[in-house]
C-alpha cells in the first residue's frame, strides 16, 4: 500500500477546437512543460524516501466535450471517442511520456471517470489509452485491467499498471474517492451505471450546452458556464454588436431545443434501470458495502437536470425568457385588438417582465457546486463508513472537517492544486491529508488535517491545520512552505 497522490481536472484537449477562447490560462498554457516536472518531482521524492505512489487521476483528465473533430460517415460514437483520445495525446506527448515514466518506476495510476471524460467507459477508449501509455496489450489483458463492476478497492491496485474506475475507489475504514459530478444536476445522468443507450453515451445537460453553444462561441471564457449569469451573457453579447447578439440568440435557441430534446428522450427505460440496479448490487457486494449505503448516496444526489422540467428551465434561463416575453406578447395582442396602443403597452410590458425576472432572482440561490459538494461530504463519509472523502469536479481546492469526516477536494491541476494523503508505515492506515499547490518547480502545502480513524477518540484527535511548513509561512518565511526534496 502506498501514499496517495490525487490530481483532477486537467481537461487535456480543451484547446482542440476551431477557435481558442481563453482556455490557455494558469498552467494550461505550459502543461507540456509543467506536468512532466510535477511527475519527475514526485518520482525523485519517492526514490529519496524509498516509498511508492498510488496516483489517482480523479476525473476530467481528458476533456472530450471540447475536442472538436470532423465527424466521419458511418463512424459510431465509440470510434469517434477513440479518435478524440488520440488527438489529445498527440497534442500532449510530454504528458503521455511522463505517465509512462511514472508507471515504469513501479507506481500505479487509477483513472476515475469524470463528466468530461465519460468516454473512458468505452472499452475501445480504455484499451487505446493503455496501449499508448502502458504498452501493447491483448484485449483480454485490457479487460482484466478494467473493473467490470464500477468499483476498485485501493488495496487491489497493482504497481506499474493503469486502472480505470467507473464510479468510486474505496478503502474500507479509510477513504472514499469519486469525481463528484453526480452531486451536480447539470452534469449527472439518470441510471448512471447504465451509461449507454443504443451504443452511445447518455449526454448531460452541461455537455449538450457545451457542444452546441460554448464550442461555437468565439471569445468566451472556458469557465463561463460556471461563473456567468444570464445578465453576464447579455452584457458579453451586447459588447460585440447587434449582429453578434442575433447569432447568440439563434445558437441559444438551438441549444434550448437540443436540451429539451434530451429531456423528452431522457427518461430512463425499464431495461436501463434494470441494468443500473443490477450493477448497483454487484458494486455493493464487491465493495463490502450494504445496498442501503449506495442507496443513501443516490438519495443524497439531486435529480439530474435532464429529467426535471424545473431543472431544465432554470439552467437554460427559460423562466427569465418566458417572464419577459409573456407580457410583451400580451401587449402586442392587445395592440392588434386595438385595446391598448402599442406605444403604451410595450414599455409597460417590458417593465412588468423586468420586475418579474427580478422577483424570480430574489428567491434563487446562485449555483455553487463547491458549496453543494461540501454539504454532502459528511453524509457520504457516514454512509460509506470512512473518515476521509476525496473529490474533484468543482475546480475549488479545499479541506474541511464536518463532524468526524474530513472532506478534501483536489481542485484543478491547472491551478496547481492537488492532494497528498499519507499512510502510517506501520499500520498502513491513512493518517493525514494535505492540500498542496504546484508552483515554480516546488510543492507548497496550503492546508493539512489529521484523519480521525475509527479507533481514535474524537476528543483526542483534533484537526491539524498548521504543520511546520504552514507555521513558517505564517511567520513570513514563505519558502518554508515549499517541499522540494
Amino acid at each position: 500500500m502506498h501514499d496517495l497522490l490525487l490530481i483532477s481536472d486537467l481537461h487535456l484537449g480543451s484547446h482542440l477546437k476551431p477557435r481558442l477562447r481563453g482556455e490557455e490560462v494558469h498552467l494550461a498554457s505550459r502543461i507540456e512543460e509543467e506536468f512532466p516536472r510535477f511527475i519527475d518531482h514526485h518520482l525523485q521524492l519517492a526514490e529519496a524516501r524509498g516509498v511508492g505512489w498510488q496516483m489517482v487521476v480523479n476525473g476530467d483528465f481528458i476533456d472530450f466535450w471540447n475536442v472538436v473533430l470532423d465527424e466521419r460517415e458511418d463512424e459510431d460514437s465509440e470510434a469517434l471517442a477513440v479518435r478524440r483520445l488520440h488527438a489529445v495525446l498527440d497534442a500532449h506527448p510530454a504528458v503521455e511520456d511522463s505517465l509512462a515514466r511514472f508507471l515504469e518506476a513501479g507506481h500505479g495510476v487509477a483513472f476515475v471517470t469524470g463528466n468530461h471524460d465519460a468516454e473512458l467507459l468505452y472499452g475501445g477508449v480504455r484499451r487505446a489509452m493503455v496501449e499508448r501509455i502502458e504498452g501493447a496489450m491483448s484485449s483480454e489483458e485490457g479487460d482484466a485491467s478494467i473493473t467490470r463492476t464500477g468499483t476498485v478497492r485501493l488495496d487491489m491496485m497493482r504497481a506499474g499498471k493503469i486502472r480505470f474506475v467507473r464510479w468510486f475507489l474505496r478503502e474500507p475504514g479509510g477513504a472514499w474517492i469519486e469525481h463528484g459530478h453526480k452531486f451536480d444536476p447539470s452534469c449527472a445522468t439518470p441510471a448512471a451505471l447504465s451509461p449507454t443507450r443504443g451504443g452511445a453515451l447518455v449526454q448531460t445537460v452541461a455537455e449538450v450546452a457545451t457542444r452546441s453553444f460554448a464550442n461555437v462561441m468565439p471569445e468566451i471564457d472556458y469557465d463561463a458556464p460556471d461563473k456567468f449569469s444570464g445578465f453576464d451573457y447579455a452584457r458579453w453579447a451586447l459588447a460585440r454588436g447587434w449582429r453578434f447578439v442575433v447569432r447568440v440568440i439563434l445558437l441559444y435557441l438551438r441549444m434550448v431545443g437540443r436540451i429539451l430534446g434530451l429531456w423528452v428522450g431522457g427518461r430512463v427505460d425499464a431495461e436501463g434501470q434494470a441494468v443500473h440496479d443490477e450493477q448497483l448490487g454487484r458494486i455493493a457486494a464487491n465493495a463490502g458495502l450494504q445496498m442501503s449505503a449506495l442507496a443513501a448516496l443516490e438519495n443524497m444526489a439531486p435529480p439530474p437536470a435532464a429529467v426535471t422540467v424545473g431543472g431544465l428551465v432554470k439552467l437554460t434561463a427559460l423562466d427569465h425568457v418566458l417572464m419577459m416575453l409573456t407580457p410583451i406578447v400580451v401587449s402586442v395582442v392587445f395592440a392588434l385588438m386595438r385595446w391598448v396602443p402599442l406605444w403604451a403597452g410595450l414599455p409597460l410590458a417590458v417593465i412588468i417582465g423586468g420586475a418579474g425576472i427580478a422577483f424570480q432572482r430574489r428567491g434563487r440561490q446562485r449555483r455553487d457546486v463547491a458549496r453543494d459538494m461540501l454539504n454532502v461530504a459528511a453524509g457520504v463519509g457516514q454512509a460509506t463508513g470512512v473518515p476521509l472523502v476525496l473529490m474533484g469536479h468543482s475546480h475549488h481546492g479545499e479541506l474541511e472537517r464536518r463532524g468526524d469526516v474530513v472532506y478534501a477536494n483536489s481542485g484543478s491541476w491547472l491551478d496547481g492544486s492537488h492532494l497528498y494523503v499519507e499512510r502510517d508505515p506501520q499500520t498502513q492506515r491513512l493518517i493525514r491529508v494535505e492540500l498542496r499547490q504546484w508552483r515554480n518547480g516546488g510543492v507548497r502545502c496550503l492546508d493539512a488535517m489529521t484523519v480521525l480513524q475509527p479507533d481514535i477518540p474524537v476528543d483526542a484527535a483534533a484537526a491539524v491545520r498548521a504543520d511546520t511548513a504552514l507555521e513558517s509561512a505564517a511567520d513570513g518565511d514563505a519558502s518554508g512552505a515549499f517541499v522540494r526534496t
